[in-house]
């Protein structure tokens, strides 16, 4: 005997659990803002410079980025450093990870939050459809 079959339902199909589903939104996002803060980088590597506050006591409370261009075997490399400098000269070398880092942080909170508002404003407005008899 056969049995009679529903259109669009799917018993074997089960739903991803929370968790899961959680973690892969996580993970997209941290990966993400990891190339969205790489690109800005190379494009626009004086973002860090609003960064320094964080980085920068004082006396050396001015911020700098320094770019260090060199050829090597393979072409031609960049690196960017933030310096922060003082009235009489003093630098400190606060590095470029550091301030990399707390990009890649911002631009990941920036993306999750832009997640939360379209996930939320999308379950507003998705509606169950009403069918009158």
């Amino acid at each position: 005997m056969i049995e009679p079959v529903e259109l669009g339902v799917n018993h074997e199909h089960t739903r991803r659990p929370v968790v899961a589903r959680l973690l892969i939104w996580v993970i997209a996002i941290a990966v993400s803002a990891f190339f969205l803060a790489l690109t800005s980088s190379v494009i626009w590597p004086g973002q860090a410079l609003y960064l320094a506050p964080l980085f920068c006591e004082q006396p050396t409370g001015e911020a700098v980025i320094v770019s260090d261009t060199y050829s090597s075997g393979d072409g031609t490399s960049t690196d960017f450093t933030l310096y922060c400098v003082g009235d009489r000269g003093q630098t400190i070398d606060a590095g470029w990870l550091r301030p990399f880092l707390l990009l890649w942080g911002c631009y990941a909170v920036a993306l999750a939050t832009v997640v939360v508002v379209v996930a939320v404003f999308s379950r507003k407005t998705a509606t169950p459809e009403q069918h009158s008899l």
